[in-house]
């Protein structure tokens, strides 16, 4: 279990470094395209094994995408990386604030939609 939320932390972090590199004007347009690529077959209907297939449908997924991040996040030139890794510490230390504040933002909008749906169906 320990291994399991090792590699979730190294993913998440590497995301991010992606995600800040891909505004850095240096980032190679390439590592732009095959993020571009892995985000689209994520959510694409169309798999190599198809959703469909209990449990193998997803797990292609899960272990695609994550190598594609590990290898684009190699690839980055360093000085990007610097840059990316500086930002992504930056962006961290603030993302359980972040993730609050989100939660409370859709709790709102589920309660408002409950009450919008309560109010309809029952008045």
């Amino acid at each position: 279990m320990r291994r399991l939320l090792s590699f979730l932390k190294v993913f998440r972090y590497d995301l991010i470094v992606l995600l800040m590199a891909i505004r850095h004007r240096d980032t190679p347009g390439r590592i732009k395209g095959i993020l571009a690529a892995a985000i689209l077959y994520l959510v694409s209907p169309v798999d190599i094994i198809p959703d469909a297939v209990p449990l193998a449908g997803v797990v292609d997924d899960a272990v695609i995408v994550p190598a594609v991040i590990y290898g684009l996040t190699n690839m980055l030139p360093s000085h990007v990386r610097r840059y990316a890794e500086t930002r992504a510490d930056q962006a961290t230390r603030y993302m359980p604030v972040v993730l609050i504040a989100a939660s409370l933002f859709v709790l709102v909008w589920l309660g408002l939609i409950v009450y919008g749906l309560w109010r309809l169906l029952f008045a």
